[in-house]
């Protein structure tokens, strides 16, 4: 049996955040959201005098939004054959309506097909830019010859260098939390897929080419 220090490591060793736990954490997060949405608007048809018309609206565009990202997290983090297709069309589909009660706009240019460990690597690279946009930004998508080139435009962004730093060194931040669980992951994906990771930023401007 090995000896940890104070800081909780193993022989001098920092120890790898627990991806599963916080992937956990990261998904009842992210849904917790939209269904609130939901219930509010159900109370709120409950209570109305009217027709409920604006309620309804209201719950079917949370409901949108909520099962777009659960489309979009099966790609970005579920099991599934790495050779399964993934048309552009759906995916531009799935990010509309994700992001449509946001202020963030996301711009597919790629119309290709791509297998889905290639749409996994972008979806996982839009994950780790929603960290970095709370306030909204212009996110454009393209695919070239060897990379997805991601674009990100905003009045104003969060960036935490450490932690994108950690996309190229794929060395993890031992206090990595769950809404940032995605990093890990996409880490470790391009690792295991050969694909350097490559990432420049100021306070308004963020390009990531994966």
């Amino acid at each position: 049996m090995s000896d940890e220090n104070n800081n909780g490591t193993s022989n001098g060793q920092p120890e790898d955040p627990d991806l599963l736990a916080l992937l956990g954490s990261r998904l009842c997060h992210d849904l917790v959201n939209p269904i609130g949405a939901i219930g509010n608007g159900l109370e709120l048809l409950e209570m109305a005098p009217g027709d409920g018309k604006a309620e309804m609206a209201l719950m079917r565009e949370s409901l949108n939004a909520a099962m777009a990202r659960i489309k979009f997290f099966r790609v970005a983090f579920g099991a599934g054959a790495d050779d399964a297709m993934i048309a552009a069309r759906d995916m531009r589909t799935t990010l509309d309506e994700m992001y449509g009660q946001s202020r963030t706009r996301v711009v597919w240019r790629d119309d290709a097909e791509r297998s889905r460990h290639e749409m996994r690597l972008a979806c996982l690279a839009l994950t780790c830019i929603e960290v970095a946009t709370p306030w909204g930004a212009t996110i454009e998508v393209v695919r070239n010859e060897a990379a997805w080139v991601i674009h990100v435009d905003a009045k104003r962004l969060r960036i935490d260098e450490p932690l994108w730093q950690s996309l190229g060194r794929g060395i993890l931040p031992p206090d990595l939390k769950g809404s940032e669980v995605q990093f890990g992951i996409l880490a470790r994906l391009a690792r295991r897929l050969r694909r350097p990771v490559s990432v420049s930023a100021d306070e308004t401007h963020l390009s990531l080419i994966v």
